[in-house]
């Protein structure tokens, strides 16, 4: 098999890599019977300074020991560090076979990999396998089945400036990527197990994607009581559209997406569920049996010549404040253990949270543009939450950054940002700041 090298004309943004199988690859292999085998990825690293203020703490209890949240670093605490971004470095490929009966039949692999992650010489970065998946596209549009990125709260990432940044918890204790604004804006969507489904295009600038995922667990503060018991899988669904505003010039882009999973407690986990329940919820056998775990996104994207504004927003329930089901701590034991995720409180009953981001950016043209975003995720406190001192209240994040493509495939960076973060009666709240330069290489 006769094997030809082909470069594209233009870069290609790395975030394609990340979204999609259909990527237009910076290199593409080509055989004389059809077959394809493209190549695509990104490279990038940060210098960071961070610094803390003091810890939160509450009367009559531990110190909390902020570098357990989603924040930069620990209290009382500065640090230099040399990072991979939120964004880690990717290496991908597609392979393609020759369009048969009207149907194009790809394959996906992604690998992803950290420069951090410790300190002995032998080096220990992770490496982990974020796409593989296999795909067919035809008049009924594309089914994807495999590990992908996922639907709920995909845009709100693939549209903040700070995929191509750091954002928070940018340690180099970390062993995997920073946060960006995860945790601060919007949930993080995940590349999950799926079969799922872009429709053909609509029309009138419409389009639509649903999918089935696996489903995960639904941790608890008290471990005993949380949901484990997968009896269906998750199901994500998006609707977009995209125009003209009226004609004018104005580009809209508009969408809403959302996820359902119904989660059911083992025996011992519906038992330990009642022991704790207060003797009104102790009759209330649904919700000891299972856990309804639901949320919406929203938002736009505007575009007029140079100018870019994004806004956005997410209500949930049962997801948690980071992550679905949920990533992030949000508050400790009397001995500084981390023991929440967000999701459930300590009687096992779905917390609520929400938030969004507004972000305004700027092309100055010859390569050169600048950002600014602010937003945060906010917690509705359970019953239960409000007998514990110590429940984080909200997160929030300003962040600015100018960058400058100095070719199709070279990027500097400059970024700087805030958090701060407050927990329910903690004395005081934590604030957080960062600043560094980077570069990307993309392919």
């Amino acid at each position: 098999m006769k094997i030809s090298k082909k470069i594209a004309v233009a870069a290609i943004p790395a975030v394609m890599a990340l979204a999609s199988t259909n990527v237009d690859s910076k290199i593409l292999l080509m055989s004389q019977e059809g077959w394809e085998v493209s190549f695509d990825g990104a490279a990038n690293a940060f210098i960071m300074q961070n610094s803390g203020t003091d810890a939160p703490n509450r009367s009559g209890g531990a110190a909390f020991t902020a570098d357990t949240y989603a924040g930069v670093v620990g209290a009382n605490n500065s640090e230099t560090s040399i990072v991979t971004g939120l964004l880690p470095n990717v290496w991908g490929m597609t392979l393609k076979a020759p369009t048969a009966n009207g149907l194009d039949v790809s394959a996906r692999l992604g690998l992803y990999t950290h420069m951090n992650g410790g300190e002995n010489a032998l080096g220990n970065g992770e490496i982990n396998i974020r796409e593989t998946s296999g795909s067919v596209s035809g008049f009924f549009g594309t089914v994807l089945v495999g590990r992908s990125l996922g639907i709920h709260q995909s845009n709100a990432i693939l549209n903040d400036m700070l995929l191509f940044g750091v954002g928070g918890a940018a340690s180099a204790g970390n062993n995997n990527t920073t946060l960006g604004r995860i945790g601060l804006g919007y949930l993080y969507t995940d590349f999950q197990p799926q079969v799922s489904w872009t429709l053909p295009e609509l029309g009138a600038g419409f389009g639509a994607k649903v999918g089935i995922f696996d489903p995960k667990d639904v941790a608890a503060d008290t471990v005993a009581v949380s949901a484990t018991d997968h009896h269906g899988p998750r199901v994500e669904a998006q609707i977009t559209w995209n125009g003209d505003f009226f004609q004018t010039g104005v580009g809209v882009n508009l969408w809403v997406d959302g996820t359902y999973q119904s989660t059911g407690r083992t025996t011992a986990e519906i038992a330990a569920r009642k022991a704790i329940a207060t003797a009104t919820e102790a009759n209330m056998e649904d919700e000891d049996e299972s856990v309804e775990s639901a949320g919406v996104g929203f938002g736009t994207k505007l575009t007029y010549e140079g100018f870019s504004l994004v806004a956005t927003g997410f209500y949930a329930s049962g997801l948690g404040m980071r992550g679905q089901h949920s990533l992030l701590p949000i508050r400790q034991s009397n001995n500084g253990t981390p023991i929440s995720t967000g999701a459930l409180d300590d009687d096992g009953k779905e917390r609520k949270t929400y938030g969004g981001y507004i972000q305004g950016t700027f092309d100055f043209g010859q390569g050169t543009s600048v950002g600014y975003s602010y937003g945060g995720n906010y917690l509705t406190k359970t019953g239960s939450d409000l007998n514990n001192l110590g429940t984080m209240n909200n997160q929030t994040m300003h962040s600015g950054m100018i960058w400058h493509n100095v070719t199709d495939n070279f990027r500097l960076i400059a970024e700087g940002g805030y958090t701060e973060k407050t927990w329910y009666l903690a004395d005081t709240d934590q604030e957080d700041s960062f600043g560094g330069i980077g570069a990307f290489f993309f392919w």
